[in-house]
């Protein structure tokens, strides 16, 4: 698991440098981000965090990053019907999660670095827990394969399921509306754009870097 970012580009170094071993044993942490998710959908429906299930984080560990409300549920019911304010999901939501680690940086003059170390465990716990039906769990993993349609040769958070073994596997039938395609589409093209720049640490050919902001989250690595 490579947490130090860009940690999805960094695992993307590390898996090509490695070719005698598996593919699907590099991983790059989004956890953190998905337990802020379902925090703050648990905070505004008013639950405990614990009733708040099947939260995904698609993409790059940065500010493209897509927090999934649209197939996260809330004690069992959809988390849009629970929460009943598409502005607030789509405006703000988003942002909160996406800016959360620079906020608590702004609050308290120190990184989310515990916050992080919980996150690093909760991974590994969920790839030795069988993951509990009508949930996931999510890290960036190679995308070679996928259902989704995201270019393959990426390392790119998704939904996953593990059956407690060390392995986990993709799950394929999450709903992607026009609202989650536009923006998951921007943080493939930002992972797009960072394998580029680093071609030459990959012996990837006739890359070229298009990187036209830092969008990388504070205080994390």
């Amino acid at each position: 698991v490579v947490v130090g970012n860009p940690c999805n580009t960094n695992a993307l170094i590390a898996m090509e440098n490695a070719p005698n071993l598996k593919r699907e044993n590099f991983h790059a942490l989004t956890r953190l981000d998905q337990n802020r998710a379902r925090a703050q959908l648990a905070i505004k429906a008013n639950v405990f965090y614990g009733s708040v299930k099947n939260v995904a984080i698609w993409g790059n560990h940065s500010t493209t990053q897509v927090p999934d409300f649209v197939n996260a549920t809330i004690q069992g019911e959809s988390a849009e019907m629970v929460i009943g304010d598409e502005q607030w999901l789509e405006e703000e939501f988003t942002p909160l999660v996406q800016t959360r680690g620079g906020q608590v940086i702004k609050k308290w003059g120190r990184s989310s670095g515990a916050s992080t170390a919980v996150s690093i465990s909760d991974h590994i716990q969920s790839l030795l827990v069988p993951t509990p039906e009508g949930d996931c769990f999510c890290m960036a993993v190679c995308t070679d394969g996928n259902p989704y349609g995201i270019e393959e040769g990426l390392i790119y958070s998704m939904p996953l399921r593990s059956k407690g073994n060390g392995d986990w596997e993709m799950i394929e039938d999450f709903t992607i509306n026009p609202w989650l395609k536009e923006r998951m589409l921007k943080s493939e093209e930002e992972l797009i754009n960072e394998r580029n720049c680093v071609s030459h640490l990959t012996g990837m050919q006739g890359g070229s870097c298009d990187l036209q902001e830092d969008t990388m989250l504070p205080g994390e690595n």
